[in-house]
């Protein structure tokens, strides 16, 4: 059942983790499984959708200034219009791989696998381990289309429970040369059309009570801003080692307890 505390739980689990990357697929995984949330495959990705939606209006306070430069300069012809017109194509480029993935295989992944998901949390690990490696000079507008592509391919790869998004979207902007604050910034982005095309093609599907699903998009949205503070202080103070060896223990905690080992 969906009951309001468990509601609140899976939305401060969703804002925290939607960003700080431990993956927020798999955590809200593991987490409905462990405290009886019984749902329907359908109705749990929906009420996942659902929480999504409220972490995008977290980005749009967070990425606010650049969301404004993009506007202006391609719908109200006002400042660096190149500049806005690059950073929507990188956007648009970036997004390609994930939004085709999750078109042909969105409906074969078990979201509600708690094995998958805590096996996938050690692959998290291992690219948290080693962005901390990397750090390059470039910023956000010398990248190219094929540069955004790649970005967007390891992006693709956070379609299954386990598989961080902003720590893959990280790694692939600091294995193409970009600061480690640009990386952090052009992640936030890219964050937007696909968690709106997500909310977008579930959150209507089922039908779930009112309260907790309010409940918890309200505590998804409050922690998902401090979700988004916290990243962009640990990829700059370097601490992703420290939350790759949260991912290790965790994964290895939940297969445990799901008698994957």
């Amino acid at each position: 059942m969906l009951d309001s505390v468990r509601a609140a739980l899976l939305g401060v689990v969703q804002g925290l983790t939607e960003f700080i990357p431990v993956s927020s697929s798999g955590h809200l995984t593991i987490v409905s499984t462990f405290f009886g949330v019984k749902l329907e495959g359908q109705q749990l990705r929906v009420f996942f959708s659902i929480l999504h939606l409220a972490t995008l209006l977290a980005v749009v306070v967070f990425t606010r200034r650049d969301i404004a430069m993009i506007i202006k300069g391609i719908f109200c012809k006002e400042g660096n219009r190149e500049q806005a017109k690059s950073l929507l194509l990188l956007l648009v480029a970036a997004t390609i791989p994930a939004g085709l993935a999750g078109v042909l295989f969105k409906d074969y992944i078990d979201f509600s696998g708690v094995r998958l998901a805590a096996t996938l949390l050690f692959v998290t690990a291992a690219v948290l381990w080693l962005s901390e490696k990397l750090s390059g000079q470039r910023i956000l507008f010398d990248m190219d289309f094929r540069s955004a592509l790649l970005i967007g391919l390891f992006q693709a790869l956070a379609l299954f429970p386990g598989i961080s998004r902003s720590g893959m979207t990280i790694f692939g902007a600091l294995i193409i040369g970009l600061r480690r604050d640009e990386a952090v910034r052009f992640s936030f982005l890219m964050s937007l059309p696909i968690i709106l095309a997500a909310g977008i093609l579930d959150a209507g599907r089922a039908q779930l009570p009112a309260v907790p699903v309010i409940l918890g998009s309200a505590l998804a949205f409050v922690s998902g801003l401090f979700g988004l503070w916290f990243l962009k202080r640990i990829v700059m103070k370097g601490g992703l080692r420290a939350v790759s060896i949260y991912c290790i223990i965790v994964g290895g905690i939940s297969l445990f307890f799901a008698g994957g080992v």
